[in-house]
């Protein structure tokens, strides 16, 4: 028990960092309404100028076009620099919330969520070119004796971290319930239109609040360099757990958000003791820590997930505008015939790079239909492809070809319904949460276990064979062989065409209409948390069979390339395309790293200046062009025939809700 006891004493040090980035969430939210997933990215920028500035005595700044590293002659030391990373931070929140965030302000929630995604892979881009893929550790700032614990040395500087966060708890609570500024943002959360009528300015506000909560995470972040580091990747991951502990505390009690994250990061210090002792099944060797973040979301979300604050309930925002998708015979085939002529080039590098863009346009796919149509935002899609893939490797050596694909699909179309059960009691964006939770746990438990992965961290799957004719990728001394890209292309238009039939259907319009307005949907008849699950099914089902033919693709695979942090570049790639379309996943797809874009226009794989570009690109259609490049020609289609034509896609889709009810309505007809 004594060791338990250390142990969970020995992890508040990181459950206070969680702490100060679940306050930097309640803030942002209650400021601006944004769920900001890039808040570790934000508080990163800072820490790393610190860094750099205390180690070297270097100003490094994550600028582009322009020197970024300026040799100011000795290292610094902490007040000098923290002065210095603290008022670089602050430029960098302040520009992202007045280029990026305040024209967003009544934009969809879906919108609001990708463009932090954006801002997330922007900044970690920025942050790679500027200091390089490394760890960088501060010299120590806090204090760094021992005392006798248990008979074990513990270090008391995890102590003064959770010191420091209560202190800036304390001052949060005292600046919201006792000073002008406090009282003026709470009156904006809950009523915007009041507050514009009593005179406050609510961008203002949101400006103020998005540059406070960005300091305080920052604080922390500079004060925890001498901890653990910090890298351009590895604050961004601790937004799960924030997130779980702001959704404990209900996104409004401060004092249970620090509670929550500081028992999550004890509770994580004493899971990682007991793997590294091996008092687990070996399956759970792969890391459970990443569960407990996990458990705290859904139950919040089961206990409060009707109660919990949704401010796009306060404040009408429009949605997305949907493509009817229809059915252009000369549209879809050029397409098919330009995929075929890509798939019979000489070249085995672009016959490769046309089979990634299929693979990533396929999973891409699964994304339109939850996140476009049912308007889930969902971050585990890839996980979820992954999951098929190892689960292939698993059947195929049991089932003969296709009952091993079949398998595979099945299982994790189950396991996909069953993540999705939580959606009943939440709506948009916190669906992002939890998603973004599960691709975490199956990055930590279930892609680095021994037992799941195989022998060696390794996944191994036999090539498809019917009737002792081979159909994998290695076929008649070709690689790619180009049957197997044919094969690839029949699935990637067959999942189309199910996307479409869908969309066309009566229950692709009660998804538009759960996702246009989930009250008005019910009163008009449709089982809401239904409708959901079976959007969250469909979705899951496509997934799994991208995963199959990610699984056939690469034959021998690891978890690499199936990270949770891969999952917001992929939502990045679907919202460019254009969200709420076909022809956007197939966008999406071949801008992919490793695609066809990159390597026949671009001339080469994925680079950190593409993901800066994805960044960059991302923000720039959340802001500018919502409906994503595939939209660019109906946007201005409309502009132009506005006075004489009807646009061909959805803007107002709350008409639909009175049209779709459990009996045949209008839209029924023929």
């Amino acid at each position: 028990m004594n060791t338990w006891v250390f142990f969970a004493l020995l992890g508040v040090g990181t459950g206070a960092m969680y702490a100060a980035f679940a306050l930097s969430v309640i803030i942002t939210y209650r400021g601006s309404g944004v769920v900001n997933f890039a808040v570790g990215a934000l508080a990163m920028i800072p820490a790393m100028v610190f860094a750099e500035l205390r180690l070297h005595g270097d100003l490094v700044l994550p600028v582009v076009m322009v020197p970024s590293r300026y040799d100011i002659g000795a290292p610094l030391g902490f007040v000098p620099a923290a002065a210095v990373a603290m008022t670089v931070g602050s430029l960098v929140a302040g520009v992202v919330y007045l280029v990026v965030i305040r024209p967003l302000r009544t934009a969809p929630p879906v919108t609001m969520l990708v463009a932090t995604v954006g801002l997330t892979l922007m900044l970690q881009a920025l942050a790679v070119r500027a200091f390089g893929n490394v760890t960088l550790r501060a010299p120590g700032i806090l204090p760094k004796s021992v005392v006798d614990l248990f008979g074990r040395r513990f270090p008391v500087d995890r102590l003064w971290l959770l010191a420091t966060v209560v202190v800036l708890a304390a001052v949060v609570v005292a600046t919201y319930r006792a000073t002008r500024f406090g009282l003026a943002t709470r009156a904006s959360f809950v009523n915007e239109k009041g507050a514009i009528l009593l005179g406050l300015e609510p961008a203002r506000l949101g400006l103020y609040n998005w540059m406070f909560a960005s300091g305080l995470a920052a604080v922390v972040g500079i004060v925890g360099t001498s901890l653990g580091g910090v890298s351009p990747y590895n604050f961004s991951l601790f937004v799960v757990p924030a997130l779980g502990a702001a959704l404990a505390a209900r996104l409004r009690s401060v004092p249970v958000a620090v509670l929550a994250a500081v028992a999550i990061g004890s509770f994580e210090a004493v899971a990682v003791h007991i793997v590294a002792q091996r008092q687990v099944p070996r399956f759970f060797l792969g890391g459970i820590s990443s569960l407990v973040p996990f458990v705290v979301i859904i139950g919040a979300l089961v206990i409060f997930g009707r109660t919990l604050p949704n401010r796009a309930a306060i404040v009408e925002r429009a949605h997305v505008p949907m493509s009817l998708d229809r059915v252009h015979k000369s549209l879809w085939g050029g397409t098919i015939v330009f995929a075929v002529i890509v798939l019979n080039a000489n070249d085995p590098t672009i016959r490769f790079a046309a089979l990634e863009s299929m693979f990533v346009a396929t999973l891409l796919l699964s994304v339109v239909v939850l996140t476009g149509f049912v308007g889930q935002v969902s971050l585990a899609q890839l996980s979820f492809a992954g999951f098929s893939a190892f689960m292939l490797s698993r059947f195929g050596s049991v089932l003969p070809f296709p009952l091993g694909p079949l398998a595979a699909i099945a299982v994790t179309t189950v396991v996909g319904t069953l993540v999705s059960i939580p959606a009943l009691r939440v709506r948009g964006v916190q669906f992002a949460i939890v998603t973004f939770s599960v691709a975490v746990v199956f990055d930590d438990l279930f892609f680095r276990s021994p037992t799941f992965v195989g022998r060696g961290g390794m996944a191994t799957v036999e090539p498809p064979r019917i009737a002792g004719v081979d159909l994998g990728i290695v076929g008649a001394g070709q690689f790619p062989a180009r049957g197997f890209g044919y094969s690839s292309l029949v699935v990637l238009v067959s999942c189309a065409f199910i996307v479409v039939g869908v969309r066309r259907g009566r229950l692709g319009r009660r998804f538009l209409a759960v996702r246009s307005n989930e009250r008005a949907a019910a009163a008009a008849g449709i089982n809401v948390g239904r409708t959901k699950v079976a959007g969250a099914s469909l979705a899951s089902f496509i997934a799994a069979v991208a995963g199959v033919m990610f699984a056939y693709k690469n034959t021998t695979f690891n978890g690499g390339g199936l990270e949770a942090q891969d999952g917001l570049e992929l939502l990045a790639l679907a919202y460019l395309g254009g969200i709420g379309s076909i022809a956007g996943a197939v966008m999406g797809g071949l801008l992919a790293p490793s695609g066809l874009f990159v390597v026949a226009i671009l001339g080469g794989g994925a680079s950190n200046t593409q993901f800066l570009l994805t960044g960059l690109g991302l923000v720039i259609v959340a802001v500018r062009f919502p409906e994503g490049i595939a939209g660019l020609g109906q946007m201005l289609r409309r502009k132009i025939l506005a006075p004489v034509a009807l646009p061909e896609s959805v803007d107002d889709e709350a008409a639909l809700v009175f049209e779709v009810g459990p009996e045949v309505g209008p839209l029924d007809r023929p």
